[in-house]
């Protein structure tokens, strides 16, 4: 079997996605925090939202 687990080039790219949105909502919530911004804050969470229903939705 292939380290990658019989996975298509585009069930990589959703993850990747993934992935990003992730770290996008993590560094902006932190800002938010920091700065003592709620529409940070709130864009933080929109990301971490869109990242999560991404993994729900695409299951390779």
């Amino acid at each position: 079997m292939s380290p990658s687990g019989g996975r298509t080039p585009a069930d990589h790219q959703v993850r990747r996605l993934s992935v990003i949105l992730a770290v996008g909502a993590v560094l902006v919530s932190g800002s938010g925090v920091a700065a003592d911004s709620m529409w940070l804050l709130g864009t933080g969470a929109w990301l971490l939202i869109a990242a999560i229903l991404l993994e729900l939705v695409y299951r390779p």
